[in-house]
């Protein structure tokens, strides 16, 4: 990645798993936020304009594949990255997801280093 920081938004109702990624990803030159539900995402995504947004699936309130249609629905969105994180890993899952405007998905339990990778790659190809 290029010496910009890259802004990531963690929509997840387990702050655990923003911790393990916002230690990692902070000193790949990332800002990494958080959002313990969708609503909140809503507002972050508003306010701050980030560049990925890794999204669970399973979440109280609002579902991370409704989530995923709403920020695809704003136009100011479109160029936002959408990484969804789910232990749904049954192909048409993945299909949703992907329908609704995800650009990736992964399952969970995942290796840290592993999904770093996969969201260094998508920030990179963006950047060409």
């Amino acid at each position: 990645m290029t010496a910009e920081i890259k802004k990531i938004l963690v929509v997840d109702d387990d702050p655990q798993v923003h911790k393990m990624l916002s230690t990692v990803l902070t000193v790949k030159n990332c800002q990494v936020d958080y959002a313990p539900d969708g609503f909140s995402a809503l507002n972050q995504i508003e306010l701050n304009s980030p560049d990925l947004v890794v999204l669970d699936i399973m979440m109280p309130e609002m579902s991370g594949i409704e989530l995923c249609r709403k920020i695809r629905e704003n136009t100011k969105n479109k160029k936002v990255l959408i990484l969804m994180l789910s232990a749904k890993d049954s192909q048409s899952d993945r299909i949703t997801g992907l329908q609704y405007g995800a650009d990736d998905y992964v399952t969970k339990p995942f290796h840290v280093s592993t999904l770093v990778h996969k969201i260094e790659y998508m920030l990179n190809k963006t950047e060409k």
